[in-house]
């Protein structure tokens, strides 16, 4: 009973759900913007000598700043459009011209994921745990202008869970292709109790099964607690302890972000917009019809 109870106000309150991810990113991105305002030269280096190095100042500023927005959500979709550009310069000039090796490829799929996040934000905006000021809005304004948006978070959630289970069901097949290159990732992270959980032969199962699981909306929240050890152990022995150049920041980053996205996940499980969801309104429409049959 008390499980069910739980898993109703879920599904009632699925828009604290994407604030969770709004406040997540908006803070991520500040604190990226400080680690530039420390090491410039992580900025300046991938673009110096090309035509975006002057625009490549302004970055710092614009994550700190923007960051800050997105994360109380005031003026959130403002927030998420300013730094759409810098996201999506970021992966066509700088990461996907240099996607050589799995450290390479990870700068990419991160900055892939949060360019999908920041444009679903724009779209989305603020929810309830956003800054509000008094009388800035009224319940007619945000009925008109945000009411069916918010009154579909699940499509916001679901959407976000396909792009990850098909991300990593991608990613199992990368490192089929690549297990030496992923031995030895996970060969350099040293003693490591997790270890045997980061082999590739225990990955690439995990990552095909659990990725599809999500990408459908299938036993979703068991899709994705099968992988959060394998994100725990890259997070916390694999990148944590040696993140010191930028690649190895931005793996951790990444591996940060898609563990955050699957615990969620393992929380609200799926929306309306997947198989489980389906199934149950069809049980619920049979179930019904049967009941409301007259009997012979």
């Amino acid at each position: 009973m008390q499980l069910e109870r739980c898993y109703g106000w879920i599904r009632s309150h699925r828009e604290f759900f994407v604030d969770l991810i709004r406040i997540y990113l908006g803070l991520g991105l500040f604190i990226k913007g400080i680690f530039f305002f420390m090491h410039p030269e992580a900025l300046s280096g991938p673009v110096q000598g090309s035509w975006m190095a002057p625009l490549a100042r302004a970055v710092p500023y614009v994550h700190v700043l923007a960051g800050l927005l997105l994360a109380s959500g005031f003026l959130a979709r403002l927030a998420a459009v300013v730094q759409i550009p810098i996201v999506l310069a970021a992966l066509a000039a700088v990461n996907l011209p240099n996607m050589q090796g799995i450290q390479a490829r990870e700068a990419v799929e991160f900055s892939a994921l949060t360019l999908f996040l920041l444009v679903l934000l724009a779209i989305w905006g603020a929810g309830p745990l956003a800054l509000r000021f008094r009388g800035r809005t009224n319940a007619s304004t945000t009925q008109s202008t945000g009411g069916w948006l918010h009154s579909h978070a699940d499509l916001f959630l679901d959407l976000v869970r396909m792009y990850l289970g098909l991300g990593l069901f991608i990613k199992g097949f990368y490192i089929m292709q690549h297990q030496a290159e992923f031995q030895q990732v996970a060969a350099d992270a040293g003693a490591m109790p997790l270890r045997l959980m980061a082999l590739a032969h225990y990955v690439i199962p995990v990552h095909f099964v659990g990725g599809l699981m999500l990408l459908f909306g299938f036993a979703t929240r068991l899709g994705a607690l099968m992988q959060i050890p394998l994100l725990v152990a890259a997070v916390f022995y694999i990148y944590m302890p040696r993140f010191a150049t930028l690649e190895l920041r931005q793996s951790l980053e990444f591996s940060a972000l898609v563990l955050f996205l699957l615990c969620l996940f393992a929380v609200t499980g799926s929306g309306r917009y997947s198989v489980e969801s389906a199934a149950t309104r069809k049980w619920e429409a049979d179930h019904h019809q049967l009941h409301a049959a007259p009997s012979v």
